[in-house]
């Protein structure tokens, strides 16, 4: 720079790259001081997060989000696909959505898994009342 003797800015720009390569080398690596922890095991079995997902889509559900519902019923139908009521929860929230197909068929699923249960006089009903 104009107004600097030239062996002030040499010095210091070699001083610094020089203290920053030795710096490098003496620093351990941070994972060495770092403890190793066990592995994670499922905090809930399929079945308790079935009945999870249901509760917080009923929630949902109840409170007119139906994206929410929706979305936690196609999760509970992913972890258990053959427990009818997961079906029935996703038909619901999938006909308040007007995917009205998709209701249909989550409906049909339902009355196929279980076609005395709890919901298939509501299923049978809301097939009927479908386009």
């Amino acid at each position: 720079m104009p107004g600097e003797a030239p062996d002030s800015s040499s010095s210091s720009s070699s001083s610094s790259s020089s203290s920053s390569s030795s710096d490098t080398p003496d620093t351990p690596p941070p994972t060495s001081a770092r403890k190793k922890l066990p592995k994670v095991k499922d905090l809930q079995t399929p079945d308790e997060r079935v009945d999870e997902d249901l509760r917080v889509a009923k929630f949902y559900y109840n409170r007119d989000n139906f994206t929410a519902a929706y979305m936690r019923s196609k999760d509970a139908v992913k972890t258990e696909p053959d427990y009818a009521p997961t079906h029935f929860s996703l038909a619901q929230a999938a006909e308040k959505m007007k995917k009205l197909e998709e209701a249909k068929a989550e409906y049909n699923t339902y009355l196929k898994l279980s076609p005395e249960g709890d919901y298939a006089k509501a299923a049978r009903k809301a097939l009927a009342a479908l386009p």
